[in-house]
């Protein structure tokens, strides 16, 4: 049977790094590997296939041979894999280092460990994430919220032991305690997370019927106090300790993280710890000055529009913005004034703004004046 071609089984182009070939290889790996199709004879061969195709494709000499002379520069029956991996070997922990969780992560998203019992793994519970929404009063105040959260915690039955009689686990007769059995394949010798016991080493002969021998069970609206530190940005997550998942059989308990989100405010743009909001004034109070209101996130404050504002311009309010998480102080309000000009005027109105036109030279104003230089 004719072989094919290297590049076409990795699926590169034949100008591909050897990073893009590593990549490739282990990517074909993980589908064809015979411990993911279990008596699959095709798949099988494909992962000879790949393999083959690795070995010459990764070393540059042996790729330089096969690019000049394909197949029958390895001899009448082509290049035999099976006598010569090294470079299989020799790349072995750089392309697999994190293979076996790939194949067998058995914990579930968000499941860690935390150290070792014997040769075996002591995990820890899950991780949770709450996504918390709040407002911008409580990012300029801070607050305390309730959140509401679905979690496992221990089982109160079998007083997390996951055993109906509370008695001690048993060793696992299938791995002998070690949390792990090896499968041997070709070239390969693979350490996969014991089946029976999950890597733990131990077995349960009577689990409890409550929470099914895993020693927790699930609480779906626990509730947990979270405080509000003020300044807080959206995405900021808060960790709280040791509020996430209990581990399976009274371990360890992972961490709940809350994800902030701050509403939008129909007044208020947050500009970091600063604020811009757009206060409307008329063309008087624009021309002449004034003195107008302005909310803020803790009250009212007085304003003093200086006497020929123009439409857009920003004036400051100190220290009227939002706490500085990151330092002391606080951020600014800025207004940004905009000159409202009428649409419906009533006759007096309109005589003196016609008396104005009539008594104003338009070429006082430097605008207009640099304006007409370029007409």
């Amino acid at each position: 049977m004719d072989k094919k071609d290297y590049y076409e089984s990795l699926g590169i182009p034949k100008e591909s790094s050897l990073e893009e070939i590593k990549k490739a290889y282990r990517s074909k790996v993980l589908q064809f590997h015979p411990d993911r199709n279990p008596g699959n004879k095709e798949a099988e061969e494909k992962f000879k296939e790949v393999t083959e195709a690795y070995e010459v494709l990764s070393d540059p000499e042996k790729r330089k041979t096969y690019d000049q002379y394909g197949h029958a520069g390895f001899g009448p029956q082509g290049f035999n894999w099976t006598e010569d991996f090294s470079r299989v070997r020799t790349d072995f922990a750089d392309i697999f280092g994190d293979i076996f969780s790939d194949f067998f992560s058995s914990e579930g998203f968000g499941g860690r460990t935390t150290g070792t019992y014997g040769s075996q793994r002591v995990a820890r519970g899950a991780d949770l994430e709450y996504r918390l929404s709040i407002y911008l009063k409580d990012v300029a105040l801070g607050a305390e919220k309730q959140v509401h959260i679905s979690r496992f915690d221990g089982c109160t039955v079998c007083d997390n032991t996951g055993s109906k009689s509370k008695k001690k686990k048993e060793v696992c007769s299938n791995c002998r305690g070690s949390g792990q059995v090896i499968h041997n394949q070709g070239f390969f010798s693979i350490s996969q997370t014991c089946p029976q016991c999950r890597g733990e080493g131990q077995t349960i002969s009577d689990p409890c019927q409550n929470c099914r021998g895993t020693g927790r069970v699930r609480t779906n609206m626990h509730k947990i106090s979270v405080k509000i530190p003020a300044g807080i940005e959206t995405g900021t997550s808060l960790r709280l300790k040791g509020e996430g998942d209990i581990a399976p059989h009274g371990g360890p308990r992972g961490d709940l993280y809350i994800r902030i989100f701050v509403e939008k405010d129909n007044l208020f743009e947050r500009r970091n710890a600063d604020l811009v909001i757009e206060a409307p004034i008329t063309s008087a109070q624009a021309t002449l000055g004034a003195e107008i209101d302005i909310p803020t996130l803790s009250g009212k404050v007085n304003l003093r529009v200086p006497a020929g504002t123009q439409h857009n311009d920003m004036l400051r309010l100190k220290n009227l913005g939002l706490p500085k998480m990151s330092s002391s102080g606080k951020g600014h309000l800025f207004v940004r004034v905009k000159v409202i000009i009428p649409t419906r005027l009533s006759r007096q109105v309109k005589a003196l703004y016609q008396q104005i036109r009539e008594t104003e030279n338009p070429d006082d104003y430097s605008e207009i004046k640099k304006f007409k230089k370029n007409l």
